[in-house]
């Protein structure tokens, strides 16, 4: 495994470029690929509506995590040290 992360670390250019293609094809494939006859609301018709809304989702569960964990869960590592 670690050997595996090394090799990625190594081509980091590479994996960006090769997951923003990525990112690119399933946006494509999600606005032009799939029957919009069968959209259950108005917003399921606006192109990239799932890619931005899978977006705008994750961006909220790192922030909501973030401030969570700043309310008290992480702490100092040598808290259990005194």
């Amino acid at each position: 495994m670690i050997s595996l992360i090394e090799f990625f670390r190594e081509r980091l250019k590479i994996v960006i470029v090769a997951c923003l293609v990525l990112i690119g094809v399933i946006a494509l494939w999600g606005s032009f690929m799939i029957d919009l006859s069968h959209a259950h609301t108005k917003m399921e018709k606006i192109p990239f509506f799932w890619s931005f809304f899978g977006l705008i989702g994750g961006a909220l569960l790192i922030l909501v995590s973030r401030f969570f964990g700043r309310l008290g869960i992480m702490t100092r590592e040598d808290y259990y040290d005194e």
